[in-house]
């Protein structure tokens, strides 16, 4: 099952976390773009897509990283 396309059925995916870490998030991005890491206009949502897919393809990533359930 790859990436939905128009006209495909799609899932609206939302996360509870803090102003502080979307804060983060959002500085990381940032910092990938200026880096030329990531396109310049990549969107949160695209960026979460790419993650989503990058723990599709390797679901060890998910267990590298540290837990937080309050965000």
């Amino acid at each position: 099952m790859g990436a939905a396309q128009d006209g495909e059925d799609t899932r609206n995916v939302s996360a509870h976390v803090s102003a502080e870490f979307a804060d983060e998030f959002d500085r990381a991005l940032k910092r990938a773009q200026i880096d030329g890491i990531v396109p310049l206009d990549m969107s949160r949502a695209e960026a979460i897509r790419r993650l989503m897919r990058a723990a599709i393809e390797d679901p060890s990533l998910m267990a590298s990283v540290e837990g937080d359930d309050d965000g």
